[in-house]
């Protein structure tokens, strides 16, 4: 395997932290190959990556980027999680799987929207709904009162067909 050199890693960090929405520092501890691989593979699904870098090359990634607030955590084995899409959704799956494995996998913090979240405010966040759920829901909103007015608007004739029918069903004569 061809190793890169530290400017290319800084530079193929750098661009990843340009896409992503939301960057979370774990620190996996004891995970085994298959794990990783696994948890890489949800990641992934999830429009995310799960990347490990040395310290010292995420640090200089990081600088004068928004997500600058990540230096002062990149410390001991961490592994950055970028999220490209949704990154509520990205989070939610990453505190259940640390959730799931606490002795191997910790989350240490992220950033979203340059504000640095400590872990339990990732924990928060990770229990936000996801933008799929949120445009449901102002969706809803926004036809209530659309089928609200077609309700009323309808019904009079709703109610005279009923009249109809009662009144057919009681035997009255059809004229």
């Amino acid at each position: 395997m061809i190793s890169q050199s530290k400017p290319e890693i800084v530079a193929s960090l750098r661009e990843r932290l340009d896409r992503a929405s939301v960057a979370v520092l774990a620190e996996p501890r004891g995970l085994s190959v298959a794990q990783v691989t696994q948890l890489r593979s949800k990641i992934r699904k999830l429009e995310g990556e799960y990347k490990i870098a040395k310290n010292t090359l995420a640090i200089r990634a990081v600088a004068d980027t928004p997500f600058a607030p990540l230096a002062p955590l990149l410390e001991g084995p961490t592994a950055l999680v970028f999220g490209y899409g949704d990154p509520v959704v990205v989070l939610k799956e990453l505190v259940e799987w640390a959730a799931q494995s606490t002795e191997k996998l910790s989350i240490k913090g992220a950033v979203l929207d340059g504000q640095l979240f400590q872990r339990d405010d990732v924990a928060a966040l990770s229990k936000l709904a996801g933008k799929d759920q949120l445009r449901a829901s102002l969706l809803g909103v926004l036809l209530a009162p659309a089928s609200k007015l077609v309700r009323t608007l309808n019904e009079p004739g709703a109610g005279f067909a009923r009249l109809l029918a009662a009144r057919a069903e009681n035997g009255a004569p059809a004229e």
